[in-house]
């Protein structure tokens, strides 16, 4: 599914809000037939969805301020609305109306249940506090260990071939949270038999390695990316679970180094409903984050605000909406 321009607008008639049940996931933006598949949705969206569809309702969400963000959000919004978002510069139980520039965004913040400082959220996450954490990664392992810090190759670790961001909090993320999903583009190069540096653990070299070392979480639990969902066997081996429409199983050995394990049914991954590609647009209406574009340079900085207060506004009128039918 090729990259597609956003719409301005949606020309059918919008449908109820609804604050959705166990078979049905909210529809909060009222978009008319909410829950078909939408028809102009991004592999970029896919790939938010399939992992705002990891974090179950009523779990405690570790999350950063990227795709994980946006995932995080869109689940709290449709079929997870008892979950709780945790950011690591010190909140709980936000609901932040749409993405942000970096952890220290007091956006962050927005409705949280406790607002606290970042060594409290981490000091919680190693006592097992978190459910689940979402990462991302620039290279990764079949056992799931993941690099975030720099790509050696025949180079040095002072100077490496590509600095890449860091661990941030994605080590304690995989350490501590009880399971951790990574999101990542699927690249061969990036799913490569061994990580230059592991920044973050995941099953090590064998089942029982975490346990040896003290870890309270259980490592990586998923890993989902623009062309498949996969998993972990009870060795820590990663397994393909399930492939997006359009991509093979074929397609995605191609995009792994190693001799890749394939569960006995592959699945198609369940596309993007109406509501969901709606409700990430809203999240994201500057498309920083779904498309990396530069709507943010190429407008008048009150045009880019005005965008977003609309988006976020809207957003807030559903938080507010959530609230006054949970207090009747």
């Amino acid at each position: 599914m090729s990259e597609q321009p956003k719409p301005t607008a949606d020309s059918e008639p919008a449908t109820e809000q609804s604050t959705g049940t166990a078979d049905e996931p909210a529809n909060p933006l009222g978009v008319d037939r909410p829950h078909e598949t939408a028809a102009d949705y991004t592999t970029t969206e896919l790939l938010a969805v399939a992992a705002a569809r990891e974090i179950d309702d009523g779990e405690t969400a570790f999350i950063g301020v990227g795709m994980s963000l946006m995932s995080g959000v869109l689940a709290k919004y449709t079929h997870a609305p008892n979950c709780q978002l945790v950011a690591e510069s010190g909140y709980v139980g936000s609901v932040p109306p749409g993405v942000v520039q970096s952890i220290s965004d007091s956006v962050l913040g927005v409705d949280a249940l406790i607002a606290t400082d970042q060594c409290e959220i981490f000091v919680d996450n190693q006592r097992g506090a978190f459910d689940v954490g979402i990462i991302g990664a620039g290279q990764i392992d079949s056992r799931g260990n993941t690099n975030s810090t720099a790509v050696i190759g025949d180079q040095t670790y002072e100077q490496p071939k590509v600095r890449l961001p860091g661990s941030g909090g994605s080590n304690d993320i995989m350490t501590s949270c009880d399971r951790t999903v990574v999101m990542m583009r699927q690249q061969r190069r990036a799913f490569t038999t061994d990580v230059d540096y592991v920044t973050a653990p995941g099953h090590l070299e064998h089942a029982d390695q975490r346990d040896e070392l003290g870890f309270a979480g259980g490592g990586p639990c998923a890993v989902v990316t623009d062309m498949a969902v996969f998993g972990f066997d009870d060795d820590g081996e990663m397994v393909l679970e399930s492939t997006h429409p359009g991509v093979s199983v074929a397609d995605v050995r191609e995009e792994v180094q190693w001799d890749l394990r394939v569960a006995d049914e592959v699945e198609t991954t369940p596309e993007p409903t109406r509501s969901e590609v709606a409700m990430l647009r809203t999240i994201d209406p500057a498309d920083v984050v779904l498309r990396g574009t530069d709507y943010v340079y190429e407008v008048e900085f009150d045009e880019w605000t005005e965008t977003v207060r609309e988006h976020w506004d809207e957003l807030r009128s559903i938080q507010d909406d959530s609230t006054r039918h949970d207090t009747q």
